[in-house]
C-alpha cells in the first residue's frame, strides 16, 4: 500500500463522540446494496450551514484510491438548507461495514471555501440528506456553534 492512513482533523471529530448511526435509507440494487447514515449526534448549525458525520457501506467490496479494498466511509458534510446544496469532505475508508477497523485511506478536511456544494437529485439518497438534516436543525434537539 503506497500510502499510509493519516489521523487528521476529520477522523478526531469522528472519535471524539460516541456515534449515532441512524439509517437514512438503502438502495433498491439487491446485488450491491448500499446504506446510507447520519449520526444524529454530531449535527449542528453552523450558520448559515448545517454539518453532520454521515457513513455510507456497502454489501460488496468497494474500491478506491490504489485499488484499495473498503465497504464503508465516513465523512462530514455540510448543507445549505436555503439553497439545497450539500457538499463533502474528510472521507475516510474502512474495511468493514461498521466503519470500526483501522481507516485504509483517508482524505484531508478541506476548509469550506474550497468545497463545491451541489444540489441533490430530487429523489436520490442526496435528498433524503438534505430533508434530514435541514429538518434536524430546526428542531430544539439540534446544537449550534
Amino acid at each position: 500500500m503506497r500510502w499510509v492512513a493519516m489521523l487528521g482533523m476529520g477522523a478526531l471529530g469522528f472519535a471524539a463522540h460516541a456515534a449515532d448511526w441512524t439509517l437514512l435509507t438503502t438502495s433498491t440494487d439487491l446485488k450491491k446494496v448500499t446504506y446510507w447514515y447520519v449520526d444524529a449526534s454530531s449535527v449542528v448549525l453552523q450558520a448559515p450551514l448545517v454539518k453532520a458525520n454521515l457513513r455510507t457501506a456497502w454489501s460488496q467490496t468497494q474500491f478506491g484510491p490504489d485499488n484499495t479494498a473498503y465497504l464503508s466511509t465516513t465523512y462530514i458534510s455540510y448543507v445549505d438548507c436555503s439553497r439545497r446544496l450539500l457538499a463533502y469532505t474528510a472521507n475516510t475508508y474502512f474495511s468493514d461495514f461498521d466503519s470500526t477497523s483501522a481507516p485504509v485511506h483517508q482524505e484531508a478536511e478541506l476548509p469550506l471555501t474550497d468545497l463545491s456544494f451541489a444540489p441533490a437529485r430530487p429523489g436520490t439518497p442526496g435528498e433524503m440528506r438534505i430533508n434530514y438534516l435541514c429538518q434536524s436543525h430546526e428542531g430544539s434537539s439540534s446544537k449550534s456553534i
